[in-house]
């Protein structure tokens, strides 16, 4: 019962909303009605009015109202369009399709599921496009069930399970849900079921190219690797420098030397993928990557942000390596030489990097020297005030008139309830939040 008035809640505020829209809400004049609509009240009165005159029941009136409010606003709570879907009289695929994928968009991977179920129950067929968001669903249900344990079987079979149904409706041999099917094998570590399914068929999307190359990897079966990536019919940085790190982590290092030659001198962006990929979790390659990074200055090749931003990411993962910090202070010098500093990317990273060696001084002197700084750098300087206990600093900072972006609430007030347990600097975000019209809700979900 209880279950059933959360529900319906909607309906019973929509129906005592006595603020209706001047136009009276028809079929012809809908979509324009909704290019107008900018908040959620809006919205509410388009739908109260469209329930009241019966439009809802108007398959086509109903599904761009459902697609909206699914799409359009992110303030728009997927229990209105449940309230919509529940209206519409014989929903089709295409409808279900709306509401699968609003709930993976949302982060509710479970209710996708569910409704792909509620699908099958009420003999809907489902369509060759409503597989490739399942199989993404099944992805990310066992990615938050398999770490730091073993995921339960129940999440452990509903990707093979979901294989198997597109397999009996004749869907398998699609492209876009073998490529889905490679992805979720791929980050679930079942690397033979992946390279099973790309033998399979033809040739798939681009963005399996990398899930492949990265099972090989982790298979340590780098010859497999190289045989897809020679077959890849288009490669990028980020694909060429993973398989030079590779390579490098394998003692192959011919492989790796011959793809170094194949990168022109002034690819600033492929030389920072290289480095950057030194630094991935589980390599720890940071001597390669400050090699690299040595080598590329002493060689007279050209250093530019990227490069830079990439050094400084490694500098603060590698703070435990002997002479770190003297690297990032060399290559603060650099960038003062070079007279790059005014970039914000960069002028963060260093603010970051000052920070997590404990030289908050020099961290606090960049952020109020610069005046080209904007709400990313507030986030970096009030975390470092976190991470040593200064909460009157950060405080101030709060109160000083920065009007800091939604991410950086977000991540603060998460990192204030779990990492400082410090709960009154939280509320006092939180308040903050709330005066100066943050969507609230979404802030807190991180912070429970």
């Amino acid at each position: 019962m209880v279950q059933s008035k959360h529900i319906f809640s909607p309906l019973r505020l929509l129906l005592n909303n006595k603020s209706v829209p001047k136009t009276a809400i028809n079929l012809s004049v809908l979509k324009s009605s909704l290019l107008r609509c900018q908040v959620l009240k809006e919205f509410k009165q388009i739908l109260s009015q469209m329930i009241l005159n019966g439009l809802i029941k108007n398959k086509f009136a109903a599904k761009t109202l459902l697609k909206f409010s699914t799409g359009s606003l992110a303030s728009i709570d997927l229990s209105y369009s449940f309230k919509i879907f529940n209206l519409i009289d014989n929903p089709d695929a295409s409808i279900y399709n709306i509401m699968i994928i609003a709930y993976l968009r949302r982060n509710y991977p479970h209710r996708a599921i569910h409704f792909f179920k509620l699908m099958l129950s009420r003999n809907v067929r489902p369509k060759v496009y409503t597989y490739p968001f399942l199989i993404e669903a099944c992805a990310i249900r066992l990615s938050w069930h398999e770490w730091p344990f073993k995921p339960e079987r129940p999440f452990k079979i509903e990707g093979p399970q979901m294989h198997s149904h597109a397999v009996k409706l004749g869907f398998d041999s699609d492209v876009h849900v073998r490529s889905t099917l490679i992805d979720m094998y791929a980050d679930s570590d079942e690397g033979f079921d992946a390279l099973n399914v790309f033998e399979e068929g033809p040739m798939m999307s681009s963005f399996v190219w990398y899930s492949l190359l990265y099972t090989c990897s982790v298979m340590g079966r780098m010859k497999k690797a190289e045989y897809f990536y020679n077959l890849m019919p288009e490669k990028d940085a980020i694909t060429s420098s993973f398989m030079i790190v590779q390579f490098m982590r394998c003692g192959m290092w011919e492989e790796a030397d011959k793809l170094i030659s194949d990168i022109p001198e002034n690819d600033t962006a492929h030389w920072s993928e290289i480095i950057y990929g030194f630094c991935a979790p589980g390599l720890d390659m940071y001597e390669h990557a400050f090699n690299v990074f040595i080598e590329m200055h002493g060689d007279g090749m050209t250093i530019d942000e990227l490069v830079v931003e990439a050094v400084l990411h490694c500098c603060r993962k590698s703070i435990f390596i002997p002479d770190c910090m003297e690297m990032g202070k060399l290559t603060h010098c650099l960038v003062m030489k070079i007279g790059i500093e005014s970039d914000v990317e960069l002028q963060n990273g260093l603010i970051g990097m000052y920070s997590v060696y404990g030289e908050r001084l020099y961290a606090q002197n960049l952020f109020y020297a610069a005046c080209w700084l904007h709400q990313s750098s507030w986030s970096f300087v009030i975390r470092m005030y976190l991470r040593y206990d200064l909460f009157k600093n950060a405080r101030e900072m709060l109160h000083s008139g920065i009007r800091p972006g939604k991410m950086s609430l977000d991540r603060i007030i998460t990192d204030l309830a779990i990492d400082f347990a410090a709960w009154d600097l939280r509320n006092c975000v939180y308040s903050y939040s709330i005066k100066n019209g943050y969507n609230v809700r979404m802030l807190m979900q991180g912070a429970r």
